[in-house]
């Protein structure tokens, strides 16, 4: 176990090597790009900002707008399972197994064929769902 441990962390570091974290300030950038681009009503955009997405005509692509500006999601390759783990484990390792595990229930390579804007919302709100706590701990506190 602890093997399987080292070597995972030693991938999480080569990933991390190509893949920039993003930090608190970087999220922030991408909220305030996104509601420009999309222009979000008030009320939506301040449930946004604490990683929560309720229906809305423009939440399927607001999300697929911050989760590419993180650098987790591209039209032509879907979700970056590597990234993500890069990204939510960076901090501590004690979130690999709940990162790992909200991946495995949750990512597709939109098998659906839902448009773009659908696919990454649909993953991602299944993701967050289980690991809204640590998204907010690595994008709200520093």
């Amino acid at each position: 176990m602890n093997t399987q441990l080292i070597l995972l962390l030693a991938c999480v570091a080569l990933v991390a090597g190509k893949f920039q974290i993003r930090t608190a300030q970087d999220a922030l950038d991408a909220h305030e790009a996104c509601h420009e681009e999309y222009r979000v009503p008030e009320d939506i955009y301040q449930k946004f900002l604490n990683y929560e997405f309720p229906a809305h005509k423009r939440t399927n692509c607001y999300v697929k707008c911050f989760v590419e500006r993180m650098g987790l999601f591209t039209e032509e390759k879907g979700f970056d399972e590597k990234a993500i783990i890069a990204q939510f484990t960076a901090k501590s390792s004690k979130n690999l197994a709940k990162v790992s595990h909200g991946l495995e229930k949750c990512l597709d390579h939109n098998e659906h064929d839902s448009d773009t804007c659908t696919w990454a919302n649909r993953v991602f709100s299944c993701w967050i769902s289980v690991n809204r706590p640590i998204v907010r701990r690595t994008y709200i506190e520093n």
